[in-house]
């Protein structure tokens, strides 16, 4: 069976899919409800139509069976107090227990079940509504105005006429009236909201006291009788928040502590009892087990998963191992919400003291479902990453129930919803998974606010808001969100090194909280510092990491860019450079040209191109490195704590880590000048995915030109190299050499003009060419010539005495030869004992190899070895290939390599 997103198998209440419909909709008035008011829903003033939407839950039916019990005479408590979880509210439970008695007959038929519960004949109701009832005017009922709350409930239980001038005078009654208004007769009393109708009574003077205090007196009397009579009972419920009573929350503990002498507690739906009522409440049909199952199924393996790998002792595996197992149960009841979900709003929000339980919960899971389904929403299941705060619907619902609305509007335009929101620049750096910074971080949002109860602590107490990272893993971990990708955007949005403004870390728990951490204090400090001041930041790295080196930096012309340095440099343009137009033609420009006048030296420069990539992020490091520092200067005036100091800290290491990351690779790519069909262009050398082992930028590149094959700079020529390449027939001026190397594009570029000595030095001391200076150098019958005595050759000669800018190279073959008699001489070697040969020693061997290139690299120590041993060897080298060689790639990979390493080398070509 393929799994469908929840979006394409639930189907809403009507009341949910309805964007006008009314927060009333989802919360019970009983007053209006008992009076028939037209305004009341039509689905909770009719009976039959209330119990068609009500869930009921274990808890209520042994609630309803009590009160059946005590109004048949059964001994018990008698008054009880209503403890009510959001989703199944204080005001929804007395309507049930309502209707349960006066309408059985249509309780009946839309609850079949309840055919069951005892019955009770001919019971007297009577119902108090505190928000309805005015603590001035009363209440109205034909010709007759009833003052107080012992006049409503008497005249409902048609026994005014006992306590009239009490409840003219507004002077609660005593124990024996309030034990004939009881009567014998089965008597529910309902009272709701009292808490409310106690806080307009307290201005209101009844001679030398209040009707507040009178008030507390009838309800004291009231529970007292209640409690000793034979058939009658009490329920009542008090306000679950702050908010909900809008008063003095003391009346709400006062109130309590009055009636807790004789009445009991009761919560109608307790646990996972929730997630039917939820269904009710908020689809329109249940929706389908096996999909349900298949979903907790996903879910839970996706947990075993992410979770088990990090399990080290086998006891605490299997205690996780179990808890999974009674998850998977959660999973199936809750759909289509995550079981995580609901307990967040049940136990973390019902902690907050402004939290309205029932009305405003509803309606927001009403107002993210409807959104989320509008939105075509793809996910298995609504979890607390789903809440699309994007919506002001939803904000508005969402900041209704848990408060701090105004305070909120920075925190959620910084890293939320604004058009460079924190989370959405982290969602472009996980853009293979969607969305997953905006949907950790709503998360985390989720669990802001109230917090979980403590179980080793005194009732009532709870943690501080926010999520361990365990719990969020819980609530977020799904099919596209693994536990590594959950990790590595925590770091993205979380201190000490994300990037959120408003998002804490202590630690333990993740919390977005109204007080910006310290990155705020740094984007704040970040916005005052100037591009000149980054730029120069910038340019200061790059003249301390090329120090020393042949290199340019940031030349804003050609003429910036020295000519005729007899050494190879590299040219680092600045990084305004790429974002120029046609920038190859600039680039020639500069390796061409020097000032008005064409470039001498061409053939000895790079030019070092700054990647785009690099630069914003490396600008962005700088800016902030800045603003740290900066806010460190202030931590005095900011008053800033050890943590935000650590903090800083932590966020300065981030910081230059990404700095120095994007320095390094800012220049990755080098220009070459090069000839194509006679005219300049430009070769492209890219460091790439190349391994090099310099950690140095200019080092890099050097290392990029001179050891990726084929070489393009060279810090060695052989003797038999420089001559192929000069041709001299009888002599050159060395300083013409050096002009000729550095520019001329055909001859290979070298790193400085010492190469030209090495090899001048080598050819010297071989015989392969002269050094003298040019004036020693005569015509003598035509022909040029200098005589042996004015030329050194033949000999090693230190480089310090070969001076290129006055030398001048000769050819052996104008040098005389001085003829002498031959004479018979015996060479030293002739004159010695001969060497003895220890026996089994071996003076010659040959070897015959066929190899490919990676036995050739394996044989190199072997060869080595027996170099050491010899002093030197003698290969032999035969390669063919049925394709063919081209001879430039030969030359320039293969024998100009070899050359330069001072081997001479000696090719037969077929």
């Amino acid at each position: 069976m393929d799994i469908r997103p929840w979006a394409e198998v639930v189907r809403l209440h009507p009341d949910v899919e309805s964007e006008e419909t009314a927060i009333a909709t989802y919360a019970i008035d009983l007053g209006a409800l008992v009076a028939g008011d037209p305004n009341v829903p039509p689905i909770y003033r009719d009976a039959y139509s209330f119990f068609r939407a009500t869930h009921l839950t274990s808890d209520m039916r042994m609630l309803m069976e009590e009160v059946y019990d005590r109004l048949s005479g059964k001994e018990g408590n008698r008054v009880l107090q209503l403890r009510s979880p959001f989703g199944g509210g204080k005001s929804h439970t007395l309507a049930t227990l309502y209707y349960a008695v006066k309408n059985r007959e249509e309780m009946e038929k839309a609850i079949p079940e309840t055919k069951e519960l005892p019955d009770v004949k001919s019971a007297r109701i009577a119902v108090f509504d505190g928000e309805k009832f005015d603590a001035i005017s009363g209440k109205e009922i034909g010709d007759k105005r009833i003052c107080t709350i012992w006049g409503f409930l008497a005249w409902q239980l048609g026994n005014y006429e006992l306590i009239e001038e009490q409840d003219q005078k507004r002077v609660a009654p005593g124990g024996d009236l309030v034990k004939k208004i009881i009567g014998d007769k089965p008597t529910l009393i309902l009272l709701d909201e009292v808490s409310r109708y106690l806080e307009r009574a307290m201005g209101e003077k009844v001679g030398e006291s209040t009707l507040y205090r009178q008030v507390m007196e009838f309800i004291q009397t009231l529970t007292t009788e209640i409690s000793g009579s034979k058939n009658a009972c009490l329920v009542y419920s008090l306000q679950a928040s702050a908010r909900e009573f809008f008063g003095d929350v003391e009346i709400l503990a006062t109130l309590d502590h009055l009636t807790s002498r004789v009445d009991a507690k009761r919560e109608p739906i307790r646990g996972d009892e929730i997630f039917p009522v939820l269904r009710k409440r908020l689809l329109a049909e249940p929706p389908p087990e096996e999909i349900a199952n298949k979903v907790a199924d996903i879910y839970v393996d996706t947990i075993k998963r992410n979770i088990l790998p990090y399990v080290s002792s086998e006891p605490e595996r299997r205690e996780i191992e179990e808890g999974i197992i009674k998850y998977r149960e959660r999973f199936v009841a809750a759909y289509p919400f995550h079981p995580a979900l609901i307990d967040l709003m049940r136990e973390r929000w019902a902690s907050i003291p402004d939290f309205q339980r029932t009305r405003g919960v509803i309606r927001f899971l009403a107002v993210v479902l409807r959104t989320l389904k509008n939105r075509d929403a793809r996910e298995y299941l609504i979890s607390a990453t789903d809440i699309p705060v994007d919506e002001p619907g939803v904000r508005n619902a969402f900041f209704t129930e848990v408060g701090q609305r105004e305070p909120f509007h920075a925190v959620l335009e910084a890293d939320f919803i604004g058009a460079n929101a924190t989370v959405k620049r982290v969602d472009r750096i996980f853009a293979e998974t969607r969305d997953p910074a905006t949907r950790i971080a709503t998360a985390i949002l989720m669990y802001s606010f109230g917090g979980q109860p403590r179980m080793e602590g005194k009732e009532g107490e709870v943690w501080p808001p926010g999520v361990t990272e365990h719990d969020l893993m819980l609530a977020c971990l799904n099919p596209n969100i693994d536990s590594t990708t959950l990790k590595a955007v925590l770091r993205e949005l979380a201190p000490p090194t994300g990037k959120c403004l408003y998002l804490h870390y202590d630690g333990v728990r993740y919390a977005f909280k109204t007080t910006p951490n310290v990155n705020l204090l740094v984007s704040d400090e970040a916005e005052g510092i100037r591009d000149d001041e980054i730029k120069n930041a910038i340019k200061g790295m790059l003249e301390a990491e090329l120090s020393g080196k042949p290199a340019v930096i940031w030349p804003h012309h050609s003429k910036n860019i020295p000519d005729k340095v007899p050494m190879f440099q590299i040219s680092y343009l600045p990084l305004e450079f790429v974002y120029e137009k046609n920038i190859e033609e600039v680039g020639i420009e500069f390796l061409t040209q020097y000032s008005d006048r064409p470039r001498i030296y061409k053939n000895g420069m790079a030019l070092a191109i700054p990647d785009k990539n690099q630069i914003e992020p490396l600008r962005r490091a700088v800016r902030y490195l800045i603003a740290i520092e900066r806010v460190k200067g202030k931590k005095k005036s900011l008053n800033l704590t050890e943590e935000q100091l650590e903090q800083l800290n932590e966020r300065e290491r981030t910081e230059k880590a990404s700095r120095d990351s994007s320095f390094r690779n800012l220049y990755n790519v080098v220009w070459l000048l090069k000839m194509e069909n006679g005219s300049p262009a430009i070769e492209v050398l890219e460091v790439g995915g190349r391994a090099l082992q310099s950690t140095n930028i200019h080092e890099r590149l050097m290392e990029l030109l001179m050891r990726v094959p084929p070489p393009k700079v060279f810090d060695s020529l052989t003797a038999s190299r420089l001559l192929d390449l000069i041709k001299i027939e009888e002599g050159m001026e060395t300083k013409d050499i050096v002009d000729t190397f550095f520019s001329s594009p055909e001859f290979p570029r070298i790193i400085n003009e010492d190469v030209i000595k090495k090899a001048t030095s080598k050819g010297i001391k071989d015989g392969l060419l002269g050094i003298t200076t040019k004036d020693k150098v005569q015509i003598v019958e035509g022909k040029t010539v200098v005589a042996k005595e004015q030329v050194t050759i033949g000999k090693e000669i230190p480089l310090e005495e070969i001076d290129l800018s006055s030398g001048y190279i000769v050819s052996p073959k104008i040098i005389p030869i001085e003829e002498k008699p031959e004479t018979l001489q015996i060479s030293e070697e002739e004159t010695k004992e001969p060497e003895v040969i220890e026996k089994d020693k071996i003076t010659q061997i040959a070897y015959s190899l066929k190899v490919n290139r990676q036995q050739l690299f394996k044989c190199f120590n072997a060869l080595g070895n027996l170099a050491e041993k010899s002093g030197e060897l003698l290969l032999k080298i035969e390669a063919q290939t049925k394709e063919g060689i081209d001879a430039n790639w030969l030359k320039n990979a293969v024998e100009e390599p070899i050359e330069e390493a001072g081997i001479e080398i000696k090719k037969e070509e077929e």
